[in-house]
């Protein structure tokens, strides 16, 4: 699978860790792992495991896994292969992603292992751009979405959330399937302050040129429309045009440009 390939055409992984705590780089180890892997429309291959992490478990109270329950589980380098199998070939979602690639590194270097290496959707980013909700924890994501949530906090429970969560934004996002791999990626994060710069700089040029400038932009119901404005004022992060497409003045969210 390439960055330029349909969306569509892939299959999502949902992965979750349960943890002994927040940090990995502090001795924090995983002690359940769960993937959720299939396509659009299909039912989903699931698997979890708990993990012996070699250590006190700690946070009993968030996931309720106890030191007596992870006793004679496998270590992580047990079920590497399968966790790799798992994940190659597909797009790895996870709800902060960034928590959990960040345990799935510092176990497979811990193992002596490299991490697969595979595009990921971060479902935190994605629903910050399309649901306008006060909170983007999972569970006020999945009761936003009506999306059922067995055992929070224990890896199977999160990560079928997770996957069926993932389909809901996108096809959201994307009713007319046209997102390629790489679109999906640039969707759920941010733009960093260089990408803002070059949209900065062409919005002012046109506005002192007093041209209209052609833009994709996303609203906050998420879906992408392209359309002439001609800018008239930019302050900070939002952006006051005139919008050829609704004929009137409009204010627009430079995080949600993309020029064309």
């Amino acid at each position: 699978m390439t960055e330029s390939s349909s969306l569509w055409d892939a299959e999502l992984a949902a992965v979750d860790f349960e943890t002994t705590g927040l940090s990995p780089d502090r001795g924090d180890r995983a002690i359940e792992v769960a993937v959720v892997r299939g396509r659009y429309g299909h039912v989903p291959q699931a698997w979890s495991t708990l993990l012996h992490p070699e250590r006190p478990v700690g946070a009993t109270e968030i996931h309720g896994i106890t030191d007596e329950m992870l006793s004679g589980q496998p270590r992580f380098v047990e079920v590497a292969p399968t966790l790799s199998r798992l994940l190659g070939g597909a797009i790895l979602v996870a709800h902060n992603a960034r928590f959990d690639l960040a345990f799935l590194d510092m176990e497979c270097a811990r193992a002596g292992l490299t991490a697969p290496e595979v595009p990921v959707i971060d479902t935190l980013g994605l629903s910050r751009r399309v649901l306008a909700l006060p909170s983007h924890r999972l569970s006020a994501v999945c009761e936003h979405l009506g999306i059922g949530r067995g055992r929070a906090h224990r890896a199977l429970d999160d990560a079928e959330a997770t996957w069926e969560m993932a389909w809901q934004l996108l096809d959201r996002a994307d009713p007319e399937r046209r997102l390629t791999v790489e679109d999906a990626e640039r969707l759920c994060r941010r733009p960093n302050t260089e990408e803002l710069k070059v949209v900065l700089d062409a919005l002012l040029a046109a506005a002192l040129r007093h041209e209209p400038i052609t833009i994709d932009y996303r609203s906050s119901d998420a879906q992408a429309t392209r359309r002439a404005i001609t800018v008239q004022r930019v302050l900070g992060s939002r952006v006051e045009a005139f919008c050829h497409l609704r004929g009137e003045d409009r204010v627009f969210r430079m995080d949600r440009i993309s020029l064309v």
